[in-house]
């Protein structure tokens, strides 16, 4: 049984997000928008840069913002479970891209290590498209790696439908993606 939950970003979970952020090993933890405070040179190991960050990830979806060029406006959920933030997904509004058309697409999530093998990614997906729904989308773009079957097994779980397997595209490789990708299509 998955006790944990779906809820908005909060900067009350900067200990345990950073905590996540250590089992990644990296920054860049997949569904997390961790790449926005990038663009704004935020320093998210630090309380108030993470504060920041959370502001910004609460403007994201809304029309009025107008994000960063390359970025597209997004929503933003976290999964937790007993104040432990345990990962997260993130919706993009639109394809506004290249790299989103061809690479990230729609939808991007991600679970701590520590907590994966349990539901949590299905239970993050779901809650995007349950989003993605709610704005009027008709369908959404989910890619993964080729080699990471259980994310394809979760996406198809979820109702994605197989387009394509394709080689990365010059530009992608040139951002170090070096796998062929995966996508697929689901209908909300």
């Amino acid at each position: 049984m998955i006790d944990a939950k779906l809820m908005p970003p909060s900067a009350s979970f900067h200990a345990s997000w950073l905590a996540s952020w250590d089992e990644w090993g990296t920054l860049e933890q997949d569904g997390s928008a961790a790449f926005v405070a990038a663009r704004y040179n935020l320093d998210l190991r630090q309380r108030s840069d993470f504060s920041e960050w959370i502001n910004l990830l609460h403007e994201l979806p809304k029309e009025s913002f107008q994000p960063p060029e390359g970025l597209a406006n997004q929503s933003t959920i976290w999964v937790v479970e007993d104040n432990v933030y345990l990962g997260s997904a993130s919706l993009r509004h639109s394809l506004a891209n290249d790299y989103l058309t061809e690479v990230g697409g729609n939808i991007g999530y991600g679970i701590r290590p520590s907590a994966r093998g349990r539901g949590l990614a299905k239970l993050a997906l779901k809650g995007a498209l349950q989003e993605g729904s709610s704005l009027g989308m008709e369908r959404v773009l989910v890619t993964c790696k080729q080699p990471n079957t259980a994310s394809a097994r979760t996406i198809e779980a979820c109702g994605g439908v197989l387009e394509s397997v394709r080689p990365p595209e010059s530009f992608a490789t040139e951002l170090g993606v070096t796998e062929a990708i995966r996508r697929y299509w689901i209908q909300l």
